[in-house]
């Protein structure tokens, strides 16, 4: 896990700058809980792929 403990952003843009800021930083934190929640899906998917080989076989039942 990266922790970020010191962020500065610096921007320059044209008009309102507290409109621009709101819309960029609206628009990455879309971005990044679409790559978290996608990240999330592809974990539980691995485990629910891995878990199916863990699965322990009955006596006399054939383990393919």
């Amino acid at each position: 896990m990266l922790t970020i403990h010191d962020l500065e952003v610096r921007f320059d843009v044209a008009g309102d700058d507290t409109a621009v800021f709101g819309r960029m930083f609206a628009d990455h934190i879309r971005r990044w809980s679409q790559a978290r929640d996608c990240e999330r899906s592809r974990r539980r998917e691995m485990e629910r792929e891995r878990s199916l080989g863990d699965q322990d076989t009955a006596p006399g039942e054939v383990d393919w």
